[in-house]
């Protein structure tokens, strides 16, 4: 049995790996660099969500970080949801997401623009219960600087836990009990980036994640 979810999550400054190459290996896919305006850009609410987390006084410390709580100084970089990406969003790769028919199937959570990865409580029908749920989130900062990666998951039936990681550079376990906005800062060189989300406990729904430039572009 896997242990129960972290009481908390404390909030790290993490350094992005060099940037990678341009992942020419895989076909590219147009991705419009506008965003629409039925998707919200508002920063206020991620801003507030930062300020709120355990340790959000190392970012108000860090004179590099001196404009992280101004919303005014965010600009949108990345957006991906499970239909559709946006800004230098490249590739949303989703491993051993859950299908669980007439309740959480495909067609109805792809209705609702989002993917869901199981726990226990369904080995009668098949599942293998395996707690091993990946979302990668492949994307180019525009500029060496200051980035915030902005998740947002929704528990299912109980609390759960993820591991989020940049690079390979893990902020820590983040436990969440219904819905959940978790800004996670990290510092990038220009160039190609993965953000990952790994299933630790619980079973849950990926809903998106944003990538926030902060500061002077």
């Amino acid at each position: 049995m896997k242990n129960p979810p972290a009481a908390r999550f404390e909030l790290t400054i993490q350094q992005g790996a060099t940037a990678k190459a341009s992942g020419a290996e895989r076909p590219s896919f147009a991705v419009d660099p506008e965003v629409p305006k039925s998707i919200d850009l508002s920063a206020r609410p991620v801003v507030e969500a930062l300020q709120r987390s355990a340790g959000a006084e190392t970012l108000g410390t860090n004179s590099a970080w001196a404009t992280a709580f101004n919303w005014d100084e965010w600009f949108p970089t990345a957006i991906f949801t499970v239909s559709q990406k946006f800004g230098t969003a490249r590739y949303l790769d989703l491993w051993n997401c859950d299908h669980f028919d007439d309740a959480t199937d495909m067609q109805k959570n792809l209705s609702e623009d989002r993917a869901w990865f199981s726990d226990n409580g369904y080995d009668s029908w098949g599942s293998p219960e395996s707690n091993d749920g990946v979302i990668n989130c492949h994307f180019r900062a525009p500029t060496d600087g200051r980035y915030v990666c902005d998740v947002r998951l929704l528990s299912h039936q109980g609390p759960a836990e993820v591991e989020c990681l940049i690079d390979g550079n893990s902020f820590g376990p983040l436990p969440l009990d219904g819905s959940l906005l978790q800004p996670h800062p990290c510092e990038l060189t220009t160039g190609n980036h993965d953000f990952q989300i790994r299933q630790t406990f619980g079973a849950f729904f990926f809903v998106s994640l944003f990538v926030w430039r902060v500061g002077d572009l």
